[in-house]
């Protein structure tokens, strides 16, 4: 026996599978455009973030009746304030950064001097910590072979003078370089991270304007739709029990968005 559907419902199941049908199109072609648009218009960059971790002033005073404490360098030179202060300097770009052994590296010359500021003597300068392998500091010089991105390289200076001092990098020392200066704060990162977050930057770029995009024009397309069934429904405590419904689901459907953004 055929079962007959109503030529009206028939109507409505063929307009939805065209509207979800549209819908996949317009989603296959965000995602193209937007992978396109990245590939042309995107340039990685190369940069260095010189955060300034601790500063301690190594001959304190005890403030102990009687006591009282003299330094030397070198058997001739006396000192009266000794500092200690720690950089962290981090490959922030996109690029790796080729010194020494490469014939196509990107820095002026096979070294990265190191400018020490507001500093009357400098006594010592070493890299203390760093992932970053084969790097070393020779007269205040950084050698390196590859500086790849989210590599540290972490500098202590130990120096005289009557304020601790100040490590610079010159940007034209790198070519097409950007150096940004920071101080490192005690914080607490309550934040969670987000699936999107373990993905790499690029494709991680282009996920989350897609389906931005794919949400926002879905939306006005569901609320174009609703806006069509209200005037359809002449009963006004009906149509405010629609409308609300299409308000919660509204909000569920865009709830993920709060996990890429």
């Amino acid at each position: 026996m055929d079962i007959q559907i109503p030529m009206d419902r028939q109507k409505s199941f063929n307009n939805m599978k065209k509207f979800f049908k549209r819908i996949i199109y317009l989603t296959t072609s965000i995602f193209t455009i937007v992978g396109v648009c990245y590939t042309i218009f995107h340039k990685d960059k190369t940069s260095l973030d010189i955060e300034k971790v601790s500063t301690i002033l190594l001959n304190d005073s005890l403030n102990i009746k009687g006591l009282e404490v003299h330094y030397t360098y070198n058997d001739s030179i006396n000192l009266s304030q000794i500092w200690q202060t720690t950089y962290v300097i981090r490959n922030t770009g996109d690029k790796t950064i080729l010194g020494e052994g490469f014939a196509d590296k990107n820095i002026r010359s096979n070294h990265i001097p190191i400018i020490i500021e507001n500093c009357n003597l400098l006594l010592a300068i070493d890299i203390s910590n760093t992932n970053c392998d084969s790097a070393f500091i020779m007269n205040n010089h950084l050698y390196f072979k590859q500086w790849r991105p989210n590599e540290f390289i972490e500098i202590t200076i130990i120096s005289e003078g009557s304020n601790s001092t100040d490590l610079k990098i010159s940007d034209r020392e790198i070519a097409d370089s950007e150096i940004t200066y920071s101080e490192y704060y005690p914080k607490i990162d309550n934040s969670k991270d987000k699936l999107i977050d373990y993905l790499p930057n690029v494709l991680a770029y282009i996920l989350k304007w897609s389906f931005a995009i794919f949400y926002i024009i879905t939306l006005i397309a569901c609320i174009v739709e609703i806006v069509k069934k209200c005037r359809s429904i002449s009963n006004n405590n009906t149509k405010i029990l629609f409308i609300i419904a299409c308000i919660i689901i509204i909000i569920i459907y865009t709830s993920p968005i709060l996990w890429i953004f």
